[in-house]
């Protein structure tokens, strides 16, 4: 493909910062950097077999819908925290946060392909 035709993440959204940024780019090359990220499925978390949730950073929201049938429930929301499984109080299902990439940055940089903004301090 022709560089000049080459879409960058700039073209598709010129405002994506961080995460979005990186997933743009490797849409572009082909690539799913998470797949299912934002809605988690699999089996009933037990004790001896959480349900895994993946993140970017070292502590998610996540709700907890219960499971299929009869045995669902309104959704419980919580913190999930990485090295603390968590038990929810409604159905009992363990979760545990799975950490993807180098977990929370307290000053996450911009898109690699953008400068980061000037400091105003």
């Amino acid at each position: 493909m022709d560089t000049a035709m080459k879409k960058r993440v700039e073209d598709i959204n010129p405002i994506a910062t961080r995460h979005e940024c990186e997933e743009l780019e490797a849409k572009l090359q082909g690539q799913i950097i998470l797949e299912d990220f934002n809605n988690p499925v699999g089996l009933f978390g037990t004790k001896e077999a959480l349900a895994v949730i993946k993140s970017f950073y070292d502590k998610r929201i996540v709700g907890c819908p219960g499971a299929e049938g009869e045995d669902e429930h309104d959704v419980v929301w919580f913190w999930l925290e990485k090295g603390k499984p968590h038990e929810c109080p409604v159905c009992s299902q363990y979760f545990v946060l799975e950490l993807v990439g180098p977990g929370f940055v307290s000053n996450p940089p911009f898109c690699p392909q953008i400068p980061n903004p000037p400091s105003f301090t």
